[in-house]
């Protein structure tokens, strides 16, 4: 089990794109934005990937470096910032010009989205005119910015709940594993050491039913005694305790692993158990 499941990818992409949605849409609505649009930081540059009531792409997937332009000086700042003429402005760089210009945007303001100590992303709102209300336009994306943080900070706190039981859950799952196989390895320990044929019987059927997942098709056919050999390696047994337990000689049991290693097309005789595994040949 993956720490973060497909699903669990799946859902969280859903869920952001909802999140995103929501947010610039309301953002557009109370500031009287033309346009909302934002991204999160990764590796290194703030990529720009949310739009809402954009006319081209020019901004799309446009990488952000801190300290340029209006998102670059926010996430710099950790503030929000604005300016009321992108293309005349003095206080910023003028390194996405093309991009911000080509939509039309003339006021562009933005804040950033922090999470405890972090920049995660930085949101922005732009308009194709003068301003006339641009303190309204700062204090909007403003309180966008704290919102998204608070929704990321929830999703951030659910991803670590969910990595932390799915951890859990597979070191329950290999326990259970272990105990399992050293189990299957002490039946067939008992099954080689027994003489009563009744109940060595009932000790084959019993590990038919355990072994009944069907094997690869390519796998190389292996006889019962092999199969324990294997079975005993498994739980770490030396050669001369696989002996012992099945009531052979210990070089009986490496010129069988030495067999089984070169069937399998493997190197060692951990390699061996593992290879047995994948092929359906040892549980």
């Amino acid at each position: 089990m993956d720490p973060a499941p497909a699903e669990y990818d799946d859902a969280h992409a859903h869920a952001q794109d909802a999140l995103w949605r929501s947010a610039l849409r309301r953002l557009r609505s109370t500031s009287g934005a033309a346009v909302g649009f934002g991204g999160l930081v990764q590796e290194g540059a703030l990529r720009l990937t949310r739009f809402d009531g954009v006319r081209g792409r020019s901004l799309e997937d446009l990488e952000v470096t801190s300290g340029r332009g209006v998102g670059g000086q926010v996430w710099q700042r950790r503030a929000a910032f604005g300016v009321a003429d992108y293309g005349r402005a003095s206080d910023i760089s003028h390194h996405y010009d093309r991009p911000v210009l080509s939509e039309g945007l003339r006021a562009v303001v933005a804040a950033p989205i922090v999470v405890g100590r972090d920049v995660r992303g930085v949101v922005y709102a732009g308009v194709r005119e003068s301003v006339t209300a641009g303190d309204r336009m700062l204090d909007a994306v403003n309180r966008t910015g704290l919102w998204l943080a608070r929704e990321l900070a929830i999703e951030d706190e659910v991803k670590r709940r969910l990595t932390a039981r799915t951890a859990e859950l597979q070191q329950a799952e290999s326990a259970a594993s272990e105990r399992w196989r050293r189990a299957h390895a002490g039946l067939r320990e008992l099954r080689a050491r027994v003489t009563d044929s009744a109940t060595r019987s009932a000790l084959k059927q019993l590990l038919d039913d355990l072994d009944a997942t069907p094997a690869d098709a390519t796998a190389p056919r292996l006889t019962p005694r092999e199969i324990d050999v294997l079975a005993q390696v498994a739980t770490g047994a030396s050669y001369a305790q696989v002996g012992e337990r099945l009531g052979i000689a210990p070089q009986t049991v490496k010129s069988s692993m030495r067999d089984l290693i070169a069937r399998l097309e493997v190197h060692s005789r951990h390699e061996a158990v593992v290879a047995a595994r994948r092929l359906g040949l040892l549980p």
